[in-house]
């Protein structure tokens, strides 16, 4: 029954997830054709265009990535806590099959969303920057380079790294929709405000988990400014901190939710 409603979530959320992500694809190709288009002889005009280019594609993959939580949230909320909930709540499943159907594709669709923008970031934002920054041809190779002696110069490997940072980003989206989904549980308990009370409580958590991120990154973070401290370590140390805190809350959030909403489901 969880590959059913795994299928029938997917068919509900794959058109809004193509045209966010067919935007993302669409700017990046509109800046490629600008930049490509200019003449280097007009450099003034080459740093206004790039500038602008940079403001206007920043804004649309962060606008990208924050449309499809925004969306991932909404189609929780709607199908789970409204008229719709009704029919979902009555249907021969378990609460935990109806949760991880949605988990496992909303989590899904944010890190396709993240690889296209990701993508989509080393083929025009590169190149941008070094039309800024008047860098050479090579700055991604340059660039790739750099980072290549800071990881060697660490006792991480460069398969460990790549390994543990998709782990640790998978980890965060997980644990990012889990905290989205128990903010609007937690907010069905709010008399009148149920949206709003989502809301607050999901800043809530946010502010809490990044408090905490914090705490256990001080450490690293007063180090960060000292003779011969590698910044690569504390890349290193931040990525997997945040992935153990996330997982944490992770845990809690998909107790609560699930506790929520078999004890106290409010559709009302």
């Amino acid at each position: 029954m969880l590959k059913k409603l795994m299928k029938y979530e997917w068919k509900a959320i794959w058109k809004v997830l193509l045209i966010i992500n067919t935007f993302t694809i669409l700017t990046t190709v509109i800046g490629l054709m600008a930049m490509y288009s200019l003449d280097g002889r007009y450099r003034q005009g080459i740093s206004f265009i790039s500038s602008l280019i940079f403001i206007l594609y920043y804004m649309t993959i962060i606008g990208t990535s924050f449309a499809m939580s925004i969306y991932v949230g909404i189609r929780f909320y709607k199908n789970l806590y409204t008229d719709e909930g009704y029919l979902m709540h009555t249907l021969p499943v378990t609460k935990r099959q109806l949760v991880l159907s949605k988990l496992l594709i909303h989590s899904l669709c944010l890190i396709i969303t993240e690889i296209i923008v990701l993508i989509s970031i080393v083929v025009l934002l590169f190149p941008l920057l070094a039309v800024l920054l008047n860098e050479p041809d090579l700055f991604l190779t340059s660039l790739l380079h750099d980072m290549a002696e800071m990881i060697r110069s660490t006792e991480f490997s460069v398969p460990t790294l790549l390994v543990t940072a998709v782990v640790c980003n998978a980890i965060g989206m997980i644990s990012g929709v889990l905290s989205i989904y128990c903010a609007i549980t937690l907010g069905q308990t709010f008399r009148g405000h149920k949206v709003m009370g989502a809301i607050l409580c999901y800043i809530g958590l946010y502010c809490l988990i990044q408090s905490v991120c914090s705490v256990f990154l001080m450490p690293q973070t007063t180090l960060l400014g000292s003779a011969g401290y590698n910044p690569m370590i504390y890349v290193v140390h931040a990525i997997t901190t945040t992935s153990v805190v996330s997982l944490f809350f992770g845990i809690i959030c998909y107790c609560i939710t699930l506790h929520m909403m078999k004890n106290r489901l409010n559709l009302d």
